[in-house]
């Protein structure tokens, strides 16, 4: 009893910090594990008017029509592709932003830089395909015409209606819009690195290459592990709101993901239980590669999220 003595004791002592717990734990638990219930609906065929109790059970039906339909690996390699494509870019594109952004001597202008840098996260994608329409259009869009006028291309192209070009346009925006606002942790991992190694560097002749090979980036490996790690269990979300506005009936075949999946029959075609499966699908396996992540990273760098 002295253990659990010892803890009524301690949350008597702390019972504020317990009250201020209250709305986040409410929080968490109305709308991150009541609404795991609805997973039922999964295995069950469902009925609105029969309810999730009421409806009757459909065992793996919904499970096995998504990975004999036509379009599972369709929509899988979609999916894969633009997130590791997303992923791979924008993480790239965040630690060399990081690394400049850290190297600006003047502080006013590292500051309005940082600003800048992060207002594209804020953006709505509803704002950012309307953009997207507007310069990558094919009939006046400023991309086509600037590639027009150096001889790059010799007359306008449709980025967005032809699927090849699909990815590499919404990569580019996923990057855009992303970099400057993932930078901030790289940014204060570089920032908390002793500057007395970057002084002892110099007085052994380093230059700023160097530098950044030598110290910068290992310094800052755990961060960018475990930044990975967590990120794995994203790479089935491709992103609703992107491939949503930006995909078309042109680019179907390589824009439509399982996010856009799951919205087209769950919702729009009200066959709720296929789309709960496929997104109970996605869940799994974003839960399996984050652990699977995690394990490898233990064993090769030692470290890991948990």
């Amino acid at each position: 009893m002295t253990g659990i003595q010892n803890l009524l004791s301690k949350l008597k002592k702390q019972k504020v910090l317990m009250l201020m717990l209250i709305p986040f734990l409410a929080h968490l638990l109305l709308f991150k594990y009541y609404p795991m219930y609805g997973n039922l609906i999964a295995f069950k065929d469902y009925s609105f008017s029969k309810g999730i109790i009421g409806s009757p059970w459909a065992g793996f039906k919904w499970f096995e029509y998504f990975f004999n339909s036509s379009d599972f690996w369709i929509v899988m390699r979609n999916t894969v592709v633009i997130s590791v494509l997303s992923l791979i870019f924008t993480t790239a594109a965040s630690i060399v932003f990081a690394i400049l952004v850290c190297e600006l001597r003047n502080l006013y202008m590292k500051k309005f830089v940082q600003t800048v840098s992060y207002l594209p996260h804020f953006i709505s994608w509803v704002v950012v395909a309307g953009m997207a329409f507007t310069l990558f259009s094919i009939d006046g869009g400023s991309i086509n015409k600037f590639l027009v006028d150096i001889h790059v291309i010799d007359k306008p192209v449709n980025f967005l209606g032809d699927e090849q070009l699909y990815w590499p346009v919404i990569t580019f925006l996923n990057v855009w819009k992303s970099a400057g606002y993932n930078s901030i942790l790289y940014i204060a991992a570089i920032t908390a690195i002793d500057r007395q190694m970057y002084e002892s560097a110099i007085i052994d002749g380093a230059n700023k290459w160097k530098q950044i090979i030598y110290i910068t980036l290992p310094c800052i490996k755990p961060t960018i592990v475990i930044l990975l790690v967590l990120s794995l269990g994203y790479v089935l979300n491709a992103g609703l709101d992107q491939q949503f506005f930006m995909g078309n009936p042109l680019n179907m075949e390589h824009s439509q993901v399982l996010d856009t999946y799951i919205v087209r029959y769950g919702l729009q075609q009200l066959e709720y239980s296929y789309g709960t499966a496929v997104g109970l699908f996605r869940s799994i396996i974003s839960l399996v590669l984050v652990v699977i992540a995690n394990m490898i990273s233990r064993r090769l760098f030692k470290m890991g999220v948990f």
